[in-house]
């Protein structure tokens, strides 16, 4: 009668019969840690498990288990809802998903995920974030951002959407595939370790190789820095921006002076300073506006 019970919950539900074996698994393990087999008399020679009423109790609440086990974890994974993240002016937050990848978040950055069992989705509809990708090659990791769409299973990259710029990725380690998101016939454009990608409005894709230098440089924001590298006050005072609010003015008459140094974002009367200090000009700091000329 056990048997045929049991015969017929491993037909009810096709799990059953995998929940089964490793219920087997387990229990063979627990007879050999005791010596013998339970319920059966001791022999030199191992005997084949019996149809018994303490056997089928414990393989069937181990396989239960089993079942239970990785039911919830099907079930936790479709009952992940969409996450929001984001932050505010000039803040840098570093978010832990639950695939364990880490999302380190821009100033004024916000990100939208979508876990499935197939899929692990993020739509960036703002800013810029570092993405450093737990491996899983059966759930892909695809970043969506504007009408372009960067895949990837385990790496780290960058991905950027600012306000009349075009969409860019940088790769600091492993490969990514870029690919516009109405256009599936399309082949991949392949961005690997130091490559920065383009993705302009109405045109093609293009790539272009970075020194590790240049790749350290442009990560600087992680830690609350801004590096510039031969840059017009005109650039720098627009990169200040993003992260505080005094504003710098340039003059006209001195806009297109460059700068290269290492700054910290959050100190825009610091940087205008240390800028008149190294190219002979004048500031003056009136509330929440700084001017150098």
């Amino acid at each position: 009668m056990e048997e045929a019970e049991f015969q017929a919950w491993l037909t009810a539900d096709a799990r059953h019969l995998g929940a089964f074996g490793r219920a087997e698994a387990v229990l063979s393990r627990l007879e050999r840690l005791n010596g013998a087999a339970l319920d059966s008399p001791s022999s030199e020679e191992p005997e084949q498990p019996k149809w018994n009423r303490r056997r089928l109790v414990l393989l069937g609440g181990i396989a239960a288990s089993v079942v239970a086990v990785f039911g919830v974890e099907r079930y936790w994974r479709k009952a992940i809802p969409d996450q929001t993240y984001s932050t505010v002016f000039g803040e840098v937050r570093k978010v832990v998903l639950a695939d364990r990848s880490v999302v380190t978040l821009n100033t004024d950055t916000k990100i939208q995920v979508r876990f499935t069992e197939e899929l692990r989705e993020i739509r960036l509809l703002q800013g810029e974030a570092l993405f450093d990708v737990a491996k899983n090659k059966k759930r892909p990791f695809i970043v969506s951002a504007g009408d372009t769409q960067v895949r990837a299973v385990g790496t780290s990259f960058t991905v950027s959407m600012l306000p009349q710029k075009p969409v860019e990725v940088l790769v600091k380690e492993g490969l990514v595939e870029l690919q516009r998101a109405g256009d599936a016939t399309a082949i991949p454009v392949r961005a690997s370790a130091n490559i920065q990608a383009t993705a302009p409005i109405n045109a093609p894709i293009v790539t272009v190789a970075l020194p590790e230098e240049k790749l350290v440089r442009n990560l600087a924001w992680q830690g609350g820095q801004i590096a510039l590298d031969n840059q017009s006050l005109e650039d720098a005072a627009s990169e200040f921006a993003r992260y505080s609010k005094v504003r710098i003015v340039v003059d006209p008459g001195v806009s297109a002076k460059t700068i290269t140094g290492l700054f910290a974002a959050n100190d825009p009367v610091g940087f205008a300073k240390a800028t008149a200090g190294v190219l002979k000009l004048q500031v003056e700091v009136r509330g929440n506006e700084v001017r150098i000329y």
